[in-house]
């Protein structure tokens, strides 16, 4: 019965669940202001942002309301009380949760408190949950897992042509390492944030053109509010026609759905499926684990260390908003130990990048 009430805890409490108050408190602060009404404290947040913050919350609840029933009528601040975080907090650490997604639930936790009740004093939260943030663990030296953009790029290419020749990994393998090879190849060509290349829709996202296909994503489903429009590398082309024509329909079956990136049972990949899925196959073709977000560090570097004076492209090559990015990793490319590989990306990233012709081959 404990384990089962442990795995309640796990999840987060859906919002048409939630409490009334606590229900109204988030819609007020998510309210989009007009000409007669001013917007809501929390009505800045971008949709990957609410999501996050609102699954933060319904875990709260879900674990109070698992814990202490009891208070289910009391209002929202007096259950966000210190006894009831530090309780909160210990569970999590017996489900063995690293410390940063502890740290995570909390910092979430104390932005939605201050935007749903901007009138309470939350300062206590804050420094719980900035206490939490110094047990985090350094990361390991990033250097140590990077590989050459170029490699990626060629490793899903690899993985394209190896599923469609006569010696398969595994005949069962066929689709879905045709499909993991194009993710890998084509978010090595274009590392846009995985929010995005989680959710990219055909004829919203994935436009045909007259050259062939173009990515664009709006600046009001991009982090940093930056339109993305570019080109999709000339070479990966016929991939993405012989994926839609072919194997995406074969994984589709009788199911139908827009998104790009289809399952083996025909439902659509999640963004954290995408990212599995990858992290997954460079590990086994590469020998290092590359989450999407690395591909973005990869990327990087490579252009800082084959040519440093580009170094200026990563900030919109990334959909960055300041030069700092670009400037961070030119240092860290003059610092690496050279590898004495000249890694052009996508064949000629770097004749193309000195040209800053940036239509979205690089």
């Amino acid at each position: 019965m404990a384990k089962r009430k442990s795995e309640l805890i796990s999840q987060a409490l859906l919002f048409e669940q939630w409490p009334a108050e606590d229900q109204r408190l988030w819609i007020e602060a998510a309210r989009e202001g007009n000409l007669f009404t001013d917007a809501g404290a929390a009505a800045h947040w971008r949709p990957a942002t609410r999501d996050s913050y609102q699954s933060a919350y319904g875990r709260w609840l879900q674990f109070l309301l698992c814990r202490h029933p009891e208070i289910r009528g009391h209002t929202p601040s007096e259950r966000l009380n210190r006894q009831n975080i530090l309780e909160y907090v210990e569970l999590l650490k017996q489900r063995q949760l690293n410390q940063t997604s502890i740290w995570s639930y909390i910092s979430n936790l104390n932005n939605v408190a201050y935007r749903l009740m901007p009138d309470q004093d939350w300062s206590w939260l804050r420094k719980i949950s900035n206490r939490l943030h110094l047990t985090i663990r350094p990361r390991p030296y990033l250097e140590s897992q990077l590989v050459p953009i170029q490699d990626l790029y060629e490793a899903g290419l690899a993985l394209v042509k190896k599923s469609e020749s006569r010696k398969p990994r595994r005949p069962s393998c066929v689709l879905l390492d045709y499909r993991d090879g194009l993710m890998i190849a084509l978010l090595a060509s274009m590392p846009v944030r995985l929010q995005n290349f989680g959710n990219i829709e055909i004829g919203r996202h994935l436009v045909k053109t007259p050259e062939g296909y173009s990515l664009i994503f709006p600046e009001d489903e991009v982090k940093n509010r930056q339109h993305i429009e570019v080109e999709v590398y000339e070479p990966l082309v016929p991939i993405i026609e012989r994926y839609l024509d072919h194997h995406r329909r074969q994984l589709l079956g009788d199911n139908d759905t827009n998104f790009l990136w289809v399952s083996k049972i025909g439902k659509r990949l999640k963004p954290n499926h995408v990212s599995e899925r990858i992290t997954k196959v460079t590990r086994r073709e590469l020998g290092k684990p590359i989450t999407p977000h690395m591909f973005r560090h990869c990327a990087a570097t490579s252009i800082a260390e084959t040519s440093p004076e580009l170094a200026r492209i990563i900030r919109p090559l990334l959909a960055h908003t300041t030069n700092a990015t670009g400037e961070r990793y030119y240092n860290r490319a003059s610092v690496l130990k050279a590898s004495q590989r000249h890694t052009d990306a996508l064949q000629g990233l770097r004749a193309r990048l000195s040209e800053l012709d940036l239509r979205g081959e690089a």
